[in-house]
């Protein structure tokens, strides 16, 4: 009976979407996927999520990118050296790179794409990516008229200067910020037409909040050859998603944890599932200007038992997080986890003067498995006599009143955008990022503003992993965060899809060596 109810479960909700006009039907030689969430502009100078972020990586080339392993690789560039320590870099480009229209590619479309960043007349939200190269801030201030250290000697060499040494900046560069665009494809700021640019795809078909199509970019120097198109159907309800994968018209599934279980114990989808550590953190920001005493916030993460979440929330495989900063990336230590103790709690708790208890709100983006997550949180706080409120609001909402620092605490996850301990720690932690610059929390530390800045300067990789270990455990001792734990991936590859590689990185998707065949 078990079986037979989630069948016709499935065939309903099939049935449901496709009433809704979304295309089943996708012509021979197409990857079939889907997104989450609707993307906006496409974009690179206003790409923040990541969505945009995927779209933008394959539509457009930055001097450098993401391999699907997380590894720095050439693009538009096919060479560079770093001198002075980091804070000079000279990039050579790649003769070859080409734009859609068959342009080539030249080092002056770079200094135009970086200026447009830095423009005050783009107000790009991604300015501070490129901020730190020489005459930067002056220029985006309408200062100067030029970048002082942004030059080309040639049609192929590009030289960046910075203010000082930066030693995650070259990972930044495959950021969308660092992507290049061809100032004739755009008019008053806005592309004419479909976003366009010289990356290994090109927009095709754009069905706004239903789907978008991208075919191979013959003008590439690596053209695809496997696959005639990708369709990125926009799907937002997990049920629907799976329903649509395992009904066969959907390749590739990102698999819900509540759903893991099911899956892993399929004979017909085991096999084709793929698993990777993300590099992401989920966690409750507490409002360090609420919650000023550090006593109170440690008694928070003491009164919710973080490893049964992961057992029955996350499938039992997630990494309990005790700091920011991933496994598997240099700069993440183990430590001692907060544990457990619900007494110790309700003890620091009337320490700190809260011997009735206190109430707070927790703030959400409405989602299945947030709702989950957080309703266990709220019995374990109920427990230590802390009434906890639960609220939902739709992203714009949310994240204006999380950025405003008008909510108790809240609830998120963290992608890197590009895979470095200063990703987990400058955005999140650093005073001068409060706010909607990452630090969400609130949470400032001058000591930890010192750390981060150092190591972030540091040419010595080894250094600077140290010193990233060291402000990770600074943090973490002061709680600013009920620490929850860093996800795992799980893809269903579909029996008809061969060499598809699941990306450790957002911005590291890579569909070039993925071929369709026939469906066993």
């Amino acid at each position: 009976m078990r079986h037979a109810r989630r069948a016709l479960r499935i065939v309903m909700v099939t049935a449901a979407f496709a009433g809704c006009g979304g295309p089943i039907e996708a012509p021979e030689g197409t990857l079939r996927l889907a997104l989450r969430t609707a993307p906006n502009r496409l974009d690179p100078a206003f790409a923040v999520d990541v969505a945009e972020g995927e779209l933008c990586s394959m539509l457009f080339q930055g001097l450098v990118r993401f391999s699907p392993e997380g590894e720095l690789i050439p693009d538009a560039a096919r060479a560079w050296t770093v001198e002075q320590g980091g804070a000079r870099y000279v990039f050579h480009m790649d003769l070859r790179a080409r734009f859609g229209d068959g342009r080539r590619l030249v080092s002056a479309d770079v200094l135009y794409s970086f200026r447009r960043i830095l423009s005050p007349e783009t107000a790009s939200p991604r300015r501070w990516v490129l901020d730190r190269i020489r005459g930067a801030d002056a220029f985006a201030a309408g200062e100067s008229g030029t970048i002082a250290g942004l030059s080309a000697p040639d049609d192929s060499t590009v030289v960046i200067e910075l203010d000082a040494p930066f030693q995650p900046f070259l990972s930044m560069l495959a950021m969308p910020a660092g992507l290049i665009v061809a100032g004739e494809a755009l008019a008053d700021g806005q592309f004419i037409g479909l976003p366009s640019g010289s990356g290994q795809w090109r927009l095709d078909v754009w069905e706004r909040g239903d789907y978008l199509s991208l075919a191979p970019n013959p003008n590439h120097p690596s053209p695809v050859t496997g696959l005639r198109a990708i369709r990125f159907r926009i799907i937002p309800e997990a049920f629907t998603r799976i329903a649509e994968y395992e009904s066969g018209a959907l390749d590739i599934l990102e698999i819900p944890p509540v759903e893991l279980s099911r899956f892993r114990n399929d004979e017909s989808h085991a096999p084709r599932i793929q698993s990777r550590a993300e590099l992401r953190v989920y966690y409750i920001g507490l409002n360090n200007r609420t919650f000023t005493d550090p006593r109170v916030r440690r008694a928070l993460n003491m009164a919710v038992n973080v490893d049964r979440l992961i057992e029955v929330l996350a499938g039992g495989v997630g990494d309990r997080a005790t700091g920011s900063v991933p496994p598997g990336l240099a700069g993440h230590e183990g430590r001692p986890a907060w544990p457990y103790d619900p007494e110790a709690a309700r003890a620091l708790l009337a320490e700190a003067g809260y011997a009735e208890g206190l109430s707070m709100e927790i703030w959400q983006r409405e989602s299945p498995e947030g709702n989950r997550l957080l309703e266990a949180i709220q019995g374990y706080l109920r427990a230590v006599n802390v009434d906890v409120t639960l609220v939902r609001r739709e992203w714009s909402a949310f994240k204006q009143a999380v950025n405003a620092g008008r909510v108790d605490a809240f609830f998120l996850d963290w992608f890197a955008d590009y895979p470095d301990a200063e990703n987990f720690l400058y955005p999140l932690f650093h005073s001068e990022n409060q706010g909607g610059g990452g630090n969400r929390a609130l949470f400032s530390d001058a000591d930890v503003d010192r750390l981060i800045e150092q190591a972030a300067a540091a040419a010595d990789p080894a250094v600077a992993a140290a010193l990233y270990a060291r402000v990770d455990s600074l943090v973490y001792t002061q709680a600013p965060w009920i620490y929850l734990y860093f996800p795992r991936s799980f893809h269903a590859v579909s029996g008809r899809v061969s060499g598809y590689q699941l990306p450790s990185l957002y911005l590291g998707s890579d569909y070039s060596s993925v071929t369709l065949v026939d469906t066993p």
